[in-house]
């Protein structure tokens, strides 16, 4: 009989406590999860609990500490849960408890937190996951599952590795919804377009989705900034057409009142990940020459820094 895999869920905030839940309830798995601030003294005390509108609820009494070290292992996996802001300082903690074979998996928003940490890691042990789902953690610290509910992984370019199908096994074993992609980078930068849109104007504006196509006027602003971000997509080879579009922009429409986490964040004053979203678009056009005048703007905008924050 083999051992258990050890996983470090890094995050116990809407995606690390969701798609963690569903890996601390496998049998075949060792699983523990890095938190602090309330959430940590919260699920030091309950469980961690899902309340989903797809899917049955369910809770499960998880291992959970603020320091890494304490569990005393050694991860095969680290799956990186955290806001942009966290992954920098997260690093040197993580050094502390893998081995040469251990693969970081990304579940973050945007493209600076895989960049980062394949500077750090090394590519050969970096992967990146795309979660597509509609969750928010409540005051009560029920994270409620309102809609989609599943993960994409791959590689940039070529055909899924072994690291890739091992992941996928890791995730559906553990009864995840999860589908290995043929055209990775494309999905990467398809879920980064829509994050780099939605998630600014409502974080910066504190509206939700519905109200960003309330005008004609708003709809000819949002199809700019599609523009701008399809450029500089374009300058690192990825090419958006109509039924990108479609699902970018128009697809958007009829998720009526949706709260980005730009707009949950905002709204529990805490600091925006806009402006890595930002950062990473501006970085890349300045390399391409590509001209960009809405990006830039909104470089600037939203930088709020909580009395509190949690994992």
């Amino acid at each position: 009989m083999s051992e258990k895999l050890n996983i470090l869920v890094a995050g116990t905030g809407a995606i690390g406590g969701y798609f963690g839940s569903f890996l601390a309830m496998n049998p075949d798995l060792n699983v523990c999860f890095l938190s602090r601030g309330k959430a940590l003294a919260h699920y030091k005390k309950h469980p961690l609990r899902i309340c989903s509108s797809v899917h049955k609820d369910h809770k499960v009494k998880i291992n959970v500490s603020g320091k890494v070290t304490s569990f005393r292992k050694k991860f095969d996996y680290v799956l990186f849960c955290t806001k942009s802001k966290d992954t920098d300082n997260l690093i040197p903690e993580i050094r502390k408890v893998i081995h040469n074979k251990t693969q970081i998996v990304t579940l973050q928003n945007g493209l600076y937190n895989f960049r980062i940490l394949k500077e750090h890691f090394g590519k050969s042990r970096c992967l990146q996951a795309i979660c597509k789902i509609g969750v928010e953690v409540d005051r009560k610290y029920v994270i409620n599952h309102s809609s989609l509910g599943f993960l994409v992984i791959g590689v940039e370019k070529g055909k899924p590795t072994k690291r890739v199908l091992s992941l996928f096994e890791l995730f559906s074993s553990s009864g995840l919804k999860v589908k290995v992609s043929n055209d990775f980078l494309k999905e990467i930068w398809i879920k980064f377009a829509w994050n780099s849109i939605f998630n600014t104007i409502t974080g910066i504006s504190g509206i939700t989705v519905d109200k960003i196509f309330s005008t004609k006027k708003s709809v000819k602003f949002i199809d700019v900034f599609y523009n701008e971000v399809k450029n500089v997509a374009k300058s690192k080879g990825v090419v958006f057409n109509e039924s990108d579009y479609k699902k970018i922009i128009t697809d958007t429409k009829s998720l009526g009142k949706f709260k980005t986490s730009a707009y949950q964040d905002l709204r529990k004053h805490k600091e925006l990940e806009t402006p890595f979203f930002m950062s990473e678009l501006l970085r890349i056009s300045k390399a391409s020459k590509v001209k960009v005048s809405i990006i830039l703007r909104f470089n600037f905008l939203s930088s709020y820094v909580p009395e509190d924050d949690d994992y």
